[in-house]
């Protein structure tokens, strides 16, 4: 079959769950608005640094710190690539890399055995994830972020098609966006190691992987620089890891990052832990990612490279427990787009941070409530079923 008839099979199967998710996916983009880079405070954010690279280009910042200087993929080539119009270049980049994404996305949950409805409908959610999509999407110069999911998500599906040339490109590619590609090697390893593969495939692991590790070295001995304000791996555990003791910073990383659909997988555990013992290298892939938290401040927003795994147990949970009754997946879906408004993060910004907590706690309580009341009642269905 040639690439024509592979598009074309492609959009024959999936157009109808496709469409409707690609206007979802631009309202959102709307919605989500952008940051106001030009106004303090956010003037001198993360995205200053990703904004003097790509000014630079073909030269060097000799003020972008570490380790922002080192994610050169969606900032340096954005200035080679647009020149004098790299502002125009960084809103192309994102907003081009989270919509692969969010088709991948798609894709990677139906290779995964989710029905197309409700990976659309789960994917659906996934844009509207304040932490995990749309600080993404407000913060136009994080393409690194973007570029990062992009390159993470294809690296775990090639990995489970076991494409290790592919899987080595998305490693290598990942590499240049941001650090959080080597959390794709121990969750392979675990993977190989799951499926009794490590014999004869660690090898291929070990080769495919060999690009990624040399690039990232090389990125750190050539643009080196002693700037002030860089912080180094060692640095940045030191400075961010003691919040690991604030009870907060546990609710944020595991019920706020998900909000308001935090304890769907509790809520049905069953599907939960079914779907952890048959996959145990996403759960480490979970784990890894909340480990590699402690090197940053922005708490939920660190959480986004296990966003694949998140929303395949979401997915699952939907199709196995909730899918196809209309109500709860209505409530699902009006109480995650409530959680979307914010104060700050948003086009049209909420008058306070009070407001934004009140409806947030609102969507959660709401779709928490229904889902327990919603569990009871099936199992009192089924339970009545088996007895008659």
């Amino acid at each position: 079959m040639t690439w024509a008839e592979r598009i074309r099979t492609l959009w024959r199967d999936h157009a109808r769950y496709l469409l409707p998710l690609l206007a979802v996916t631009a309202a959102m983009f709307l919605l989500w608005g952008n940051v106001n880079w030009y106004v303090p405070p956010a003037d001198r954010w993360d995205g200053w640094h990703y904004r003097t690279m790509a000014e630079a280009a073909p030269g060097l910042s000799e003020v972008a710190a570490a380790p922002f200087r080192y994610r050169v993929l969606g900032t340096y080539t954005v200035g080679l690539l647009f020149g004098e119009s790299y502002i125009t270049g960084f809103f192309v980049v994102n907003y081009a890399a989270l919509l692969a994404v969010v088709v991948l996305l798609y894709l990677f949950l139906c290779y995964a055995g989710i029905s197309r409805p409700v990976a659309a409908f789960s994917t659906a959610l996934f844009t509207m994830n304040t932490h995990l999509f749309g600080l993404t999407a407000w913060l136009t110069f994080h393409t690194n972020d973007s570029l990062a999911m992009l390159f993470l998500l294809l690296a775990l599906w090639t990995l489970m098609a076991r494409r290790w040339g592919l899987f080595g490109l998305a490693l290598l590619l990942g590499a240049l966006s941001r650090e959080t590609w080597v959390l794709a090697v121990p969750t392979a390893f675990v993977f190989l190691w799951e499926r009794k593969l490590l014999r004869s495939d660690l090898g291929k692991l070990l080769l495919a992987a060999l690009p990624a590790l040399l690039a990232t070295v090389l990125l750190r001995i050539l643009l080196r620089a002693d700037v002030v304000g860089s912080l180094e791996p060692l640095q940045a555990f030191a400075r961010f890891a003691p919040k690991i003791v604030e009870p907060e910073f546990w609710v944020r990383q595991f019920a706020n990052s998900l909000k308001p659909l935090s304890f769907l997988p509790l809520i049905f555990l069953g599907t939960t832990l079914r779907w952890a013992r048959g996959n145990l290298f996403m759960v480490a892939l979970i784990l890894l990612t909340f480990i590699s938290s402690l090197l940053g401040s922005a708490n939920e927003r660190l959480m986004a490279p296990a966003f694949v795994a998140f929303y395949w147990l979401l997915a699952l949970v939907i199709q196995e427990n909730i899918w196809p009754h209309r109500a709860m997946l209505a409530i699902i879906a009006a109480a995650t787009f409530v959680s979307t408004l914010h104060y700050w993060y948003a086009r049209f910004p909420l008058p306070s941070r009070e407001l934004t907590i009140a409806l947030g706690g609102v969507a959660w309580a709401v779709v928490t409530a229904a889902a327990v009341v919603f569990r009871l009642r099936i199992g009192r269905t089924e339970n009545a079923t088996r007895n008659t």
